[in-house]
């Protein structure tokens, strides 16, 4: 039996909708264009760094614009947009309800993205991601910076608007026969980190709010020449940004319990210590978020509690693995592109975890902070966990959004070039950081470790690169014309969760 693909809808019809599917999907193509653009961005960043001197740049002012739209580009408009698209899509049909439980809400929140994403991109701003005072408030440049902060002012407030939107539908607009301990853990995963967003959103949206009226000189708050504190901006931060770590990071953990038991043909292992290690992650989370500050002149007594708070993180984290490698034990595993980017995802969450263990010592963090070590252990968490179990995600839905395959030998050689490409970058990153390179500079000195260390990083980047022009013809052109796929069976693994392979028919709109 094969899928009979209906008529395709006009663009106008999706853009106007507020179906879940439709919001979902909106969200998913949002996130992948910027993912394409910010990591051009990247490309370019790690071209520059190929040589010592400057190749593309003119100095380090054109650098931090392009560092600074990268990094918010990535993490405001690729990591938290896709998850919020994938939730959209299967939460609503998950807990078996008709859609989200407030549509035109939902699609409120999605349509202040794409003005956000203009802003970010036509400001080109050079504040860094972070937007750290007294910088941002006296020397950067005015429209810019002024668009930058409007812009991630929005998206907070449509990720808390979302978030609100997750909770009740999940918690209030469930099938009455579905208790919460029967819910899929993507669920879990999208309340803990629902939660998450409401909490500690409204505190970076209000650092932003203290952070303008600086910018005008009504107040001084962050402001060292009006008597402010510039450490206290970073305080607020890092609440709001430690948080949003886990809040990339839990969607995929809860993407990876679809993917893991499907492909290893087995229930997953414990059920119940996958709920306990997603909230307890979540509570967690809001305990350590000073270790980033360990060179802002805390005291031993305040850094050491922030360091057991982030030790305290691991053993829920490595609960996930756990539960991960014992569904796989003994299974049946089909290495289909889902399941090869979802384990590549897992061993790099586990290499990553070990460099940020690193972080959290404090005589260690005092070596490695502010250089490309952290750069390497941020983006290997980031790229090499997240963004591989997101793309496995996209790999795991296509059959089901689209109706059609992809072709999966493209598939297994962008993982093979991805996960290769990530590898050499961000592993080397690790290195150039133990030899002293900071990070955020446009050149270094040409000693010759650290040129060879970032012709390998630039290499590898660009393999990357390669690696998701692959991937994005791949899903283009079988968008159009890849084969039928099977409903109940898409990957031909012929036993799996038939639950997930109803959805098509389930789903009126597609």
């Amino acid at each position: 039996m094969v899928l009979e693909l209906k008529k395709p809808r006009p663009l106008w019809e999706i853009i106007f909708s507020t179906h879940h599917t439709d919001i979902g999907l909106l969200y998913m193509i949002t996130s992948l264009t910027a993912f394409a653009a910010g990591g051009a961005l990247a490309m370019a960043i790690r071209t520059e760094l190929f040589l010592p001197g400057l190749q593309e740049f003119s100095g380090q002012s054109d650098f931090a614009r392009f560092f600074t739209v990268h990094g918010t580009t990535m993490l405001f408009l690729w990591a938290v947009p896709f998850a919020a698209g994938v939730g959209n899509y299967l939460v609503p049909i998950m807990v078996r309800y008709k859609d989200m439980a407030w549509p035109k809400l939902n699609a409120i929140a999605y349509w202040m993205i794409p003005p956000c994403f203009v802003l970010i991109w036509v400001g080109f701003s050079d504040m860094s991601w972070n937007a750290y005072p007294p910088y941002s408030i006296l020397k950067a440049a005015g429209p810019a910076a002024d668009m930058w902060i409007f812009a991630l002012k929005i998206l907070g407030i449509s990720s808390i608007l979302g978030s609100v939107n997750f909770m009740v539908t999940i918690l209030k607009m469930r099938h009455p026969d579905l208790p919460l301990m029967k819910m899929p853990l993507f669920c879990w995963a999208v309340i803990a980190t629902s939660a998450m967003i409401i909490t500690s959103m409204p505190t970076f949206d209000a650092a932003l709010i203290m952070m303008y009226t600086d910018r005008l000189g009504v107040t001084g708050f962050f402001n060292p020449d009006m008597g402010g504190d510039p450490i206290a901006y970073q305080h607020l931060f890092w609440f709001t940004f430690h948080p949003e770590v886990y809040i990339f990071f839990l969607p995929s953990i809860g993407m990876l319990y679809e993917i893991i038991p499907t492909f290893s043909r087995k229930p997953i292992f414990s059920y119940y210590s996958g709920v306990i290690a997603l909230v307890v992650v979540a509570i967690i989370g809001f305990g350590s978020w000073a270790h980033h500050m360990f060179a802002t002149g805390m005291t031993f007594t305040e850094k050491t509690v922030f360091m057991v708070g982030t030790l305290a993180a691991v053993p829920p984290s490595a609960m996930h693995v756990f539960n991960f490698m014992a569904t796989m034990w003994g299974g049946r595993i089909k290495f289909a592109a889902p399941m090869l980017f979802g384990v590549g995802g897992i061993a790099l969450f586990y290499a990553s975890g070990a460099g940020g263990v690193v972080n959290t010592a404090i005589p260690l963090d005092f070596v490695t902070h502010d250089s490309y070590w952290v750069v390497g252990h941020f983006h290997l968490i980031l790229m090499g966990t997240i963004s591989l179990t997101f793309t496995g995600m996209v790999y795991y839905l296509f059959p089901l959004i689209t109706g059609r395959m992809y072709n999966t030998s493209l598939a297994k050689l962008h993982f093979c070039l991805a996960m290769v490409g990530i590898i050499l970058v961000f592993g080397v990153m690790h290195l150039e950081g133990l030899y002293g390179m900071p990070r955020r500079v446009s050149d270094y000195l040409p000693i010759a470790q650290l040129i060879i260390m970032n012709q390998i990083a630039t290499t590898g980047a660009w393999i990357i690169g390669s690696s998701y022009v692959l991937f994005a013809i791949n899903m283009i052109k079988s968008a159009m014309f890849g084969k039928l796929a099977d409903p109940k069976d898409p990957f031909e693994m012929k036993t799996g969760k038939e639950y997930y392979y109803d959805y098509a028919r389930k789903n009126p709109h597609h």
